[in-house]
């Protein structure tokens, strides 16, 4: 139920895009069977805010396209199992061949274009080319009125969704190496107590309950990188969205700058992961991590939950409490225990400084 509320705004704004989009379609224009246009709107606006422009021009010229060629091939080809199988052969041809750009990036511009073309196959009499041609434009334009024009997503709430994505799954790592360290090391029954907890902080982390190793380290890497994929797609619909909607384009310079820092999880991420694997490779050999080297991997996972925990956008008093505790971290005394020990520490105070590079600046915002 958690995951249907989250997304109960996009699914209405789908539902009464297709509702409308019928509605001009079938009684505004007179078109006996507009089943793409409510099509190209439900699908254009789908359950999510990000890339629904993106989304709704592929969607549109996908479906454009496949009307094209099955109208053209029909009158040679006729209906039936065959037909249709080379109908989606061409068209999926010609969408692979003319799909550059940001038009076909992603699977949304093929796979439209060859469902239309077997719509258009299989109920050919519902209708002629040139309705079904206005009846996708309708929806997609229905989409872009209701999707960018009246609801454009909040880009700010886009960007610190998608950085705590981020964060949550770095903390994660970074709770479960401490907890692995300590058991090796110090044996600290706390961290180890961490270390389940740390699977609630996302349902894809829960998943790897059990695992150990080498499989627990690969999931943990798969996670962090699908959520810097998400980052990457909020960061180019906030982009499009202070350009093309009326209502966000005065936030473009706010967005712009807070879309600039986050680019930096992008290097946090990569330290993060730097830093878990050094610490399993120590483990693979059976040596264990210090004592100074677990506790600064473990204020780096409590720094992350402070940074989750806060209220957005980050106070300043906030922003410079992780400051203080980053640069208190960086300047502790290196170890001189062991090679393996000033290797950990290393990575793990990359790890503080991508932190501190994370944070605004001064005055931001």
């Amino acid at each position: 139920m958690g995951r249907a509320r989250a997304v109960e705004g996009p699914i209405l704004q789908a539902s009464l895009a297709a509702g409308i989009a019928w509605y001009v379609a079938h009684d505004l224009l007179g078109h006996a069977q507009p089943f793409f246009a409510p099509i190209a709107a439900a699908i254009s606006l789908s359950t999510s805010h990000v890339q629904r422009s993106r989304r709704t021009v592929q969607m549109v010229v996908g479906v454009l396209l496949g009307i094209g060629v099955a109208e053209l091939l029909h009158q040679v080809v006729g209906d039936g199992a065959l037909p249709i199988g080379v109908v989606v052969l061409v068209t999926m041809l010609l969408a692979a061949g003319l799909g550059v750009g940001f038009v076909g990036e992603g699977m949304m511009f093929a796979n439209q274009a060859a469902a239309s073309a077997v719509l258009v196959i299989a109920l050919h009499r519902a209708g002629t080319g040139a309705e079904r041609v206005t009846d996708a434009i309708v929806g997609g334009a229905v989409a872009l009125v209701i999707g960018v024009g009246l609801f454009p997503a909040d880009p700010l709430k886009l960007l610190w969704g998608a950085e705590s994505g981020v964060l949550r799954s770095l903390a994660a790592i970074l709770e479960r190496r401490t907890a692995a360290g300590a058991r090796r090391g110090a044996g600290s029954s706390e961290l180890a107590d961490r270390e389940a907890d740390s699977h609630d902080l996302d349902p894809e982390m829960a998943g790897m309950e059990g695992m150990e190793g080498v499989d627990w380290t690969l999931a943990a890497s798969h996670d962090v990188h699908r959520q810097l994929s998400a980052l990457t797609q909020a960061r180019g619909t906030v982009r499009v969205s202070v350009r093309v909607a009326p209502r966000r384009m005065p936030m473009r310079g706010l967005v712009e700058m807070e879309e600039v820092r986050v680019a930096r999880l992008y290097l946090l991420a990569s330290a993060v992961l730097s830093l878990m694997r050094t610490m399993f490779d120590l483990g693979e050999r059976g040596a264990s991590a210090s004592g100074e080297c677990v506790a600064e991997c473990d204020e780096l996972a409590a720094v992350m939950h402070m940074l989750l925990d806060a209220r957005r956008p980050w106070s300043p008093g906030m922003v410079q409490d992780v400051t203080s505790r980053m640069r208190a971290l960086l300047d502790r005394p290196l170890p001189r225990a062991s090679p393996e020990d000033a290797i950990l520490t290393s990575a793990s105070r990359r790890v503080a400084r991508d932190v501190i590079a994370l944070l605004p600046a001064p005055g931001a915002g």
